[in-house]
C-alpha cells in the first residue's frame, strides 16, 4: 500500500520545484511505463522480437539505480521518510536483468517501479485540486491501457505462437479479444480452445464487468464535474428562469438579471470572491487580500503615508460589489457612509443637473473617500458605464481599524480640519470624492 505521506516529496508545488526535478519524474515515468510495456511482451513473443534488449535493460537498471539515490537524497533534504514499500519496490526494480540470461519472467519485477508512477500520480492530484477530475480521468485511461495489454499478452501465451506466424498479428489478435471480451461485446469469433483458456477468459470477463460499472458510476460524473462551475452556473440560471417566470418579472428587468448573471460566469466563473478567500488561513488570507487590492489603496493620498500594517488591516475589511450598466452608485445629496476602488469598469460623474457627464473614472480610481473624513452629503452621483466590479470600504470599519493606529488617525484628522479651514489637506482625487 502507498501512503499518502509518501508522495509528499513529488508534491512540490509547481513554481518551487526545479526544472531539473520535473524533467528526472518525466523520464523516469516514461522508461518505467515503457517497461511495463515491454517485460510481458518479452516473456511471451522472446527477446528476439524487439531490438537492443540488453542495453534497454542496462539502461533501466541505471535510471532506476539512480533514482534510489535521488530519492533517498529528497528523504534526507525535507526529512520526509522514504517509505518501506517504496524502498523494497525501487530496489527490486533496479536488479541489473541483463547479468541474468534464461530467465525472462524475471522481468516482472520491473513492474514493481510502477509504485512510482502510483506515487508521482498522487502527488499530482495534490498540486492540481483544481483539475482533480480531468486528472481521475487520464489516470484510469492509462492503467486500463496497461491492464489491457497485460491480458492480451496472457491471452497470446496460452494460446501458443505456432511456427511460421506473425507474433504482432497474434498479439493485435489477443489484443482484439481482450478488448471485445472487457467491453463486454464478445462477439465469439475467438474463443478458449482448453480449460486454462475458459478459466483465463472468466477471469477477464470478471474483470470486464467490474469496469464496465465503474465506468457506468464514475466517469459520467468525472466528465460532468470537468467544469463544476459552468454546471453550477447552468443549475442555477435554470432556477432562476423558473423563479422569474412564476413571480411574473418584465422581460427587461429579466434581460438584466441574466447579463449580470452572464457576466458574473463570466469574469468571476460565478464564484464569490468573499466566500473563497474567507476560507483561507488567516496569513494566507492577508497576502491574497494584499494582492487583490494593494495597489489601489495605495493610489488614496491619505493612505500613502499609511504603515504596512494599517494597509493589511483595511485590505481584509474591503468588500467587492458588482454594479450593472445604468446602476446608480450613489446619488448627490445622500449621506456618506463609504468609498469604492474600482478594480474594473468603468464609472461616470454625474453633475448638478442629472444629466451632464462631469468625468470617467476606470480601472484603478477612487472616489466617495470624503465619507471616511466628514460627515458630507454627496456632492456628486455616481453612475455604473459599463460592468463595475468595485471594493466597498464602508465608514464603520474604517474607523475601526485606524483607532487600533492612532497616530495615523490623528494625521487624518489633521488632514480633515485642514480641508474645512481651507488650509491644507488633500484635495478630491475626482469631482465625485465626495
Amino acid at each position: 500500500m502507498v501512503h499518502s505521506h509518501m508522495f509528499s516529496r513529488d508534491a512540490v508545488p509547481g513554481g518551487e520545484q526545479h526544472l531539473s526535478t520535473r524533467v528526472w519524474v518525466a523520464l523516469v515515468l516514461v522508461l518505467t511505463t515503457i517497461g511495463a510495456i515491454v517485460a510481458p511482451l518479452r516473456i511471451v513473443l522472446g527477446d528476439d522480437l524487439i531490438p537492443h534488449t540488453v542495453l534497454l535493460d542496462a539502461l533501466l537498471t541505471l535510471l532506476f539505480t539512480a533514482d534510489i539515490a535521488v530519492n533517498a537524497g529528497e528523504s534526507k533534504r525535507t526529512g520526509l521518510p522514504y517509505g518501506r514499500f517504496l524502498l523494497v519496490a525501487d530496489c527490486v526494480a533496479a536488479i541489473p536483468l541483463f547479468l541474468i540470461p534464461g530467465f525472462s519472467w524475471l522481468l516482472c519485477l520491473r513492474l514493481f517501479k510502477l509504485a512510482r508512477v502510483a506515487r508521482a500520480m498522487g502527488a499530482w492530484r495534490q498540486q492540481h485540486l483544481h483539475r482533480w477530475n480531468a486528472l481521475r480521468l487520464v489516470y484510469f485511461v492509462y492503467w486500463l491501457a496497461i491492464a489491457v495489454h497485460w491480458l492480451a499478452t496472457g491471452w497470446l501465451s496460452l494460446r501458443g505462437i505456432y511456427p511460421g506466424g506473425d507474433r504482432w498479428t497474434l498479439y493485435l489478435h489477443s489484443l482484439y479479444w481482450c478488448i471485445s471480451t472487457i467491453t463486454t461485446i464478445g462477439y465469439g469469433d475467438i474463443t478458449p480452445a482448453n480449460n486454462a483458456q475458459i478459466v483465463y477468459a472468466i477471469v477477464v470477463m470478471i474483470f470486464g464487468v467490474g469496469m464496465y460499472g465503474y465506468v457506468i458510476a464514475n466517469i459520467s460524473t468525472i466528465i460532468g464535474n470537468l467544469q463544476p462551475a459552468r454546471t453550477r452556473y447552468l443549475a442555477n440560471m435554470e432556477k432562476l428562469g423558473a423563479f422569474m417566470r412564476s413571480r411574473e418579472i418584465p422581460p427587461a428587468m429579466q434581460r438584466r438579471i441574466r447579463d449580470y448573471y452572464g457576466y458574473v460566469w463570466e469574469h468571476r466563473l460565478g464564484y464569490d470572491e468573499t466566500s473563497i478567500v474567507q476560507g483561507l488561513p488567516p496569513g494566507l488570507l492577508v497576502e491574497v487580500s494584499l494582492f487583490l487590492k494593494r495597489d489601489i489603496i495605495q493610489k488614496v493620498p491619505f493612505f500613502k503615508e499609511a504603515g504596512e500594517e494599517l494597509i493589511r488591516e483595511i485590505a481584509l475589511v474591503m468588500q467587492p460589489v458588482v454594479y450593472t450598466p445604468g446602476d446608480t452608485v450613489f446619488h448627490a445629496g445622500e449621506p456618506g457612509d463609504d468609498m469604492f476602488f474600482i478594480s474594473r469598469g468603468q464609472c461616470e460623474v454625474i453633475g448638478t443637473d442629472g444629466r451632464t457627464v462631469v468625468a470617467t473614472l476606470r480601472g484603478g480610481d477612487f472616489f466617495g473617500e470624503i465619507a471616511l473624513l466628514e460627515h458630507r452629503p454627496r456632492s456628486a452621483s455616481v453612475r455604473a458605464a459599463t460592468y463595475c466590479d468595485l471594493y466597498r470600504l464602508d465608514k464603520e470599519s474604517f474607523e475601526r481599524v485606524i483607532a487600533k493606529f492612532p497616530e495615523f488617525a490623528a494625521h487624518i484628522g489633521a488632514k480633515s480640519a485642514g480641508r474645512r479651514e481651507g488650509t491644507g489637506g488633500p484635495g478630491p482625487r475626482r469631482p465625485a470624492s465626495r
